[in-house]
């Protein structure tokens, strides 16, 4: 499919090993109403399993569907190459493992506006259970706080752009993909060339965790230390305010001594998050990637 006759607005869809859910994701965005066609472009990023056939299995009337592949690993390198691929005109994004709404591209398209990028509601109850939210710590949803204050609160999972903007500002950074808030970055460097976030209450995505203790504490981690990471690079240096390393090692062994009150209690979950995420700061702190 050409630019010149693509629809105006392209969902980008990373996949990695994404066969056995992608097809909910495509069938949801199949149901969508309210809205003109759109295209998807379902980003391969070196699946060994059927992802691409899958994708290509599905059919609707109500989009055309491409699957480009990028074999680079990371979900950054996934993105970029859909959004490059994608034309010009609205880019939403989400994931291969969720499912959006079934106005989901209508109430995003309809409040696209220039010098704005969008960002949805995340929906936790729909795709896990009460224990797996409960290790999360994950509300039934997180609502768009509304404002025009950055931080970690677009979800590559749930947003939406010009395809300008993410041209303007250099897209998303590859050096940050796969280890958690990859997608933060590039939207405080939007930020400071004067964009601004436009909340989007009624466009909800919901959002399947990664079930397990592991699994909380092992994104945590990575979301730690990618904070640090992105504080060394032009989008973190605008905004982000971190704990020093000292800092980052007394809060840990506040938590190491207040470790008897948490083990066996209810919020061990939370004790479990908090540690990860500072361990994760402090392997930051005292690597040297982007100095």
């Amino acid at each position: 499919m050409s630019r010149s006759n693509a629809p105006s607005t392209t969902v980008v869809i990373p996949a990695r090993n994404a066969a056995a859910t992608i097809g909910r994701q495509l069938e949801a965005l199949a149901r969508q109403s309210g809205t003109d066609a759109f295209h998807v472009i379902v980003v391969d990023n070196g699946s060994s399993d059927e992802t691409a056939a899958v994708a290509l299995g599905i059919g609707a009337d109500r989009f055309t569907i491409e699957v480009v592949e990028e074999s680079k690993p990371g979900i950054n390198f996934a993105r970029n190459a859909g959004i490059e691929r994608a034309s010009d005109g609205l880019v939403l994004l989400c994931d291969a493992d969720d499912e959006v709404s079934d106005v989901w591209v209508q109430r995003m398209s309809a409040a696209h506006v220039s010098g704005r990028w969008l960002a949805g509601v995340v929906d936790y109850s729909t795709l896990n259970s009460t224990t797996t939210r409960a290790c999360w710590g994950a509300p039934d949803r997180f609502q768009p706080p509304g404002g025009d204050e950055v931080g970690d609160r677009t979800f590559g999972c749930n947003c939406g752009f010009d395809r300008a903007m993410w041209a303007e500002v250099g897209g998303f950074d590859n050096r940050l993909s796969g280890i958690g808030g990859d997608e933060t970055e590039m939207f405080m460097r939007a930020h400071a060339r004067g964009y601004r976030p436009q909340w989007v209450p009624e466009a909800i995505v919901a959002y399947r965790l990664r079930p397990g203790v592991r699994n909380m504490c092992r994104q945590r981690f990575r979301q730690g230390r990618n904070q640090v990471r992105m504080s060394r690079l032009a989008g973190g240096q605008h905004v982000l305010r971190l704990p020093s390393s000292g800092d980052t090692w007394r809060a840990i062994a506040k938590l190491a001594l207040a470790s008897p009150r948490y083990v066996w209690a209810p919020r061990r979950y939370e004790w479990l998050a908090a540690g990860s995420r500072h361990l994760g700061r402090l392997a930051g702190h005292q690597s040297r990637w982007g100095r």
